[in-house]
């Protein structure tokens, strides 16, 4: 996979995780103020979700950097509170190196293993592709597989979801790579691990 078309992936994957935890409403700067406020103060108090959406506010440019920070900072902040999507796009953002994180592979991979963990689909679906592309050492070909095998057992449960539907499509042939560089013994294994895996509560 090109390095654009990763950002494209990327990118789809922050507006898909941070629209799904909330609706942001249309653009007004005093109503946008006045909402990062409240929802700082709900972060402050451990609320994940209201830390992904100073985040997302952040990274759209609707708040002020100066008086917020960046969006890495409140998606890692998020993902400490639990928020799953906060994870994944504390993820995204080390993966592309935008949003105030510099680009790191391993810290992508370690973000959205967090996530993933706890079933969260994009997630499960990144990381594997991080290990068909060759871009992380911590996970081997034979976990990437796994996570590939339970994200497309997850989508399978929502077909209408365009999201779920990029992972079952799987049209940039992640399992295709990672199967092909397997023995069938590390292949049955792979199928094994991917059986025997629960989420982490």
């Amino acid at each position: 996979m090109t390095t654009r078309s990763r950002f494209a992936l990327a990118a789809a994957w922050i507006v898909l995780s941070a629209v799904a935890t909330a609706a942001t409403p249309p653009a007004d700067p005093k109503q946008d103020e006045k909402r990062a406020a409240d929802l700082r103060l709900r972060a402050d108090k451990g609320d994940g979700d209201a830390a992904l959406q100073i985040g997302y506010l952040l990274a759209l440019g609707r708040i002020p950097a100066p008086r917020y920070g960046t969006p890495i900072t409140w998606f890692k902040k998020g993902c400490t509170a639990r928020s799953l999507a906060a994870c994944h796009n504390a993820g995204v953002s080390y993966e592309s190196g935008k949003n105030g994180a510099n680009q790191d592979y391993s810290e992508a991979a370690a973000y959205f293993l967090e996530a993933a963990d706890r079933a969260f689909l994009p997630s499960m679906y990144n990381l594997a592709a991080l290990a068909a592309d060759s871009k992380i050492t911590s996970l081997d070909n034979r976990e990437g597989l796994k996570w590939m095998l339970v994200a497309q057992k997850s989508a399978v449960q929502c077909p209408e979801n365009p999201s779920c539907k990029i992972v079952t499509e799987d049209q940039k042939g992640y399992r295709a790579r990672l199967e092909g560089r397997l023995t069938s013994k590390e292949r049955r294994e792979a199928y094994q691990l991917a059986q025997d895996w629960q989420p982490r509560n």
